[in-house]
């Protein structure tokens, strides 16, 4: 077994916990993209290195292929930098992650026709997501 199983395996554990000790319950593709993303972030937490927002604004001068990745990026920094509180100490407001992390995940659902679903779910469910998460970091 190599390390990027035992992460998801980890990271499932813990986002299935949290979402018991909250009494919430994702829509499965959510809850998969969470135990990913978790899981990649595991053992190389390199996020808030570069300003989101300006790479946010900057994505819509990109090509469309370009653009969908910039935005998957934003939001996933977001949705990080709001659960878990790295690099906590530039923020500008307390709402600007989580405003910014949903803006770029509604914007990364649209890019392409018909619209991607989990992306829009996760623009919805970010406060949730962030709960969730955040709960992993306490565990």
């Amino acid at each position: 077994m190599n390390n990027w199983e035992i992460y998801v395996r980890e990271s499932y554990e813990l986002i299935k916990r949290a979402e018991c000790e909250l009494t919430v319950n994702l829509e499965h593709n959510i809850e998969a993209y969470l135990v990913h993303l978790f899981a990649h972030f595991l053992d190389k937490p390199l996020v808030n290195t570069e300003p989101l927002g300006v790479k946010l604004l900057s994505s819509n001068t990109l090509p469309v292929t370009q653009r969908k990745t910039a935005l998957k990026e934003v939001g996933d920094e977001c949705l990080l930098i709001n659960a878990m509180e790295w690099g906590k100490h530039r923020w500008p407001s307390h709402n600007y992650y989580a405003d910014l992390g949903q803006t770029a995940y509604l914007n990364r659902a649209f890019v392409v026709r018909p619209p991607e679903d989990i992306y829009d779910g996760l623009a919805l469910e970010f406060q949730t997501a962030t709960r969730i998460l955040r709960k992993c970091r306490i565990s």
